[in-house]
């Protein structure tokens, strides 16, 4: 699995070779995949206290089935 350094160093290397509104394009990925990358893991935090505990809330059900 490729983790996020990896894709940042693959994106650097294009960015030699590729103009401005890639750059910026490239950028605006990588920001968005750190962020999902980081909501991914709190909600596997939620998930994994919430499984230890005795149930489940539905908030938090509704969310990770959306």
């Amino acid at each position: 699995m490729t983790n996020l350094h990896d894709y940042r160093q693959r994106a650097d290397a294009i960015k030699l070779t590729a103009d401005e509104q890639a750059c910026q394009l490239l950028e605006d990925l990588l920001r968005e995949l750190e962020s999902l990358n980081h909501a991914n893991e709190r909600l596997r935090k939620s998930l994994s206290a919430s499984r230890k505990s005795s149930g489940m809330s539905s908030k938090l059900r509704d969310a990770l089935y959306e």
